[in-house]
């Protein structure tokens, strides 16, 4: 009974929680595999993917505005990657699904005519409201609530949290009293926004930053203790490793005149390591940086969203107490930790009460689980395996 987790690499928020999900089921003993869905699209699509992602960090406004122009996704698939995915679906008898890319609902729809029997998916959005190709997708198929569980990991307006998707690592969350006074500073997945412009008033308000580049960019100065972060340029959500699996993104520090050594772990993806022992995350509010900021039990200080659903994520997760606008942290807070330690207690507490994604769908679906002892081991890439 392999769970078949469909994930995107248009946003690591539609790729890294499905790896976490695949995570968590393989410690409960049960078998999954994450699909991307750029290995069901045509090369010269892909290509346009990874132009759109250099694009996109390039210039903010560019990324904004590729929001309001519609597009079909069907017209990017390569028809016959998508018959040869069907039929393996079939043979193997695959009827359990997480899909957290609306792209993949038109397969699933496919998949569905040609099943005798019942599917069990569940769309899992990341958002507080339709993400653009959800929204796409909805106005071609309309409502898919009568076919499909909609799961809103962080709840709605109207509806509260009640799961999230867990990380394990080799340290449990960290007491607030127990972290560096620094921030992790990024721009998301594909280094978007405007987390640049705010680097030298978060270092004068007296925190050391944690800085995450992106393809092209060089480290800068490391006078007030800034650390630098990349993941490997050459590294593409859509690639597998020699077992034929998804990965996490190789990821380093990155010093100047040395060489990045890669690593990745097979549970979570490193920039976990660091958001466990920072006072806050100041990023955009993207999916999967609320996902990481409630399992660490780590603050988000809000910068300006990609479009109106990480606008409602970052109301939404104000209304919860779990983070702040930078403008409002600034003006009201002075910038100071008090307020982010409160957000932070607000975080545990609420964690405490909730139980994990795949705990609730192991027992939801019914799937037989044996704990796993696990593989806790961190690889360091060399440069042939890169590549």
């Amino acid at each position: 009974m392999t769970v078949t987790i469909l994930c995107s690499g248009f946003g690591l928020g539609f790729y890294t929680p499905g790896l976490l999900v695949e995570a968590g089921l393989r410690r409960l003993g049960i078998p999954a595999e994450v699909l991307v869905f750029e290995n069901v699209m045509n090369p010269e699509q892909r290509g346009k993917v990874d132009h759109s992602r250099r694009a996109y960090h390039e210039d903010f406004s560019v990324a904004l505005m590729s929001q309001r122009i519609p597009q079909d996704i069907r017209k990017s698939m390569d028809e016959q990657q998508v018959h040869a995915l069907l039929n393996q679906w079939k043979a193997e008898g695959r009827r359990h699904f997480v899909c957290l890319s609306g792209h993949w609902v038109y397969l699933l729809e496919m998949y569905r005519e040609q099943m005798d029997s019942e599917l069990e998916v569940d769309l899992l959005y990341l958002d507080a409201s339709d993400s653009p190709s959800w929204k796409h997708l909805k106005k071609r198929l309309g409502t898919l609530s009568d076919d499909y569980r909609e799961v809103w990991l962080f709840g709605r307006q109207h509806e509260p949290m009640y799961t999230y998707i867990d990380i394990v690592g080799s340290d449990p969350v960290v007491p607030y009293e127990q972290r560096e006074r620094r921030l992790l500073v990024h721009g998301g997945g594909w280094g978007m926004g405007t987390y640049r412009e705010h680097l030298q008033a978060l270092n004068h308000a007296g925190y050391g930053l944690d800085i995450v580049l992106y393809e092209g960019d060089e480290p800068g100065a490391t006078n007030a203790g800034q650390r630098y972060y990349r993941m490997d340029p050459s590294w593409r959500t859509w690639q597998q490793n020699e077992q034929g699996k998804h990965t996490f993104p190789p990821f380093a520090e990155v010093r100047n005149g040395e060489q990045e050594s890669y690593r990745l772990h097979e549970d979570y993806h490193l920039l976990c390591e660091i958001e466990r022992r920072v006072c806050a995350i100041v990023s955009k509010p993207g999916g999967g940086t609320l996902a990481d900021s409630f399992a660490s039990g780590t603050p988000i200080i809000f910068l300006e969203p990609f479009g109106e659903h990480e606008q409602n994520n970052a109301q939404l997760w104000q209304h919860y107490g779990y983070g702040l606008s930078y403008d409002t942290w600034m003006s009201e807070y002075g910038g100071g930790t008090d307020i982010l330690e409160q957000m932070h207690n607000r975080l545990l507490q609420d964690r405490q009460s909730l139980s994990s994604y795949t705990e609730q769908l192991s027992a939801r679906w019914g799937l037989d689980s044996q704990p796993s002892a696990g593989d806790d081991q961190l690889l360091t890439l060399t440069e042939e395996e890169r590549h």
